[in-house]
């Protein structure tokens, strides 16, 4: 298909882009504190809906909000991801809002409690040591990693997927704020019906 072979373009272009930049890339850290404070706001901003929209072909349902708490999926940072730990540390300190992450799998994830300690994976990312895995509840805001968007600011992610199979196994879509480094986005539609896409999009620099 055209479209999925502009797609794999665009995003081995991005990658090779960060790959000659990568040691500016690092540089750029100290900078990923005005990102994620963009980011923070965005969160604390968000109000619950009375009842979440779930459509299932033609039919609307209404799932009722129980509780005031949040739910919030965060992700641990690669070296050339926005650093989001800051994040992670207000927000468990306020009970409002409970916060998780990524147990990454062979082609999804489950989601877990984000705690201490953290220990590296297969992928040499960092992930709680011991958790229980949460399933069948309703994520409020996702805070996702990407490569770029495409002009219906879809996904354009690491080329695994793991993303949209798991907003496949969710009641309902959370809202959705994507985030990278560096701002790459598409003059051209890329993407397919399946892949997720974002509520909003916020990087370091534009």
């Amino acid at each position: 298909m055209k479209s999925a072979a502009a797609k794999t373009e665009f995003r081995t272009q991005i990658k090779a882009k960060i790959q000659k930049k990568a040691s500016l890339q690092r540089g750029l850290c100290i900078y990923d504190k005005y990102c994620a404070k963009n980011i923070y706001t965005q969160i604390i901003k968000y109000k619950k809906p009375k009842a979440y929209k779930k459509r299932c072909g033609n039919k609307i349902f209404y799932i009722p909000s129980k509780t005031n708490r949040y739910n919030i999926l965060l992700y641990m940072s690669l070296p050339t991801e926005v650093d989001i730990t800051c994040i992670m540390q207000k927000l468990k300190r306020d009970k409002k809002y409970q916060v998780f992450v990524p147990k990454l799998e062979k082609t999804s994830f489950n989601m877990v409690e984000y705690r201490l300690p953290l220990v590296k994976n297969h992928w040499r990312i960092y992930e709680p040591k011991t958790c229980n895995i949460y399933k069948n509840i309703l994520i409020d805001i996702a805070i996702v990693p990407v490569l770029g968007v495409d002009k219906n600011m879809k996904r354009i992610g690491f080329g695994k997927g793991m993303y949209d199979r798991f907003y496949e196994t969710l009641k309902i879509n959370p809202y959705s704020i994507f985030v990278s480094r560096l701002r790459h986005v598409s003059t051209e539609s890329l993407c397919e019906w399946h892949d997720i896409q974002a509520d909003k999009y916020v990087s370091t620099y534009k």
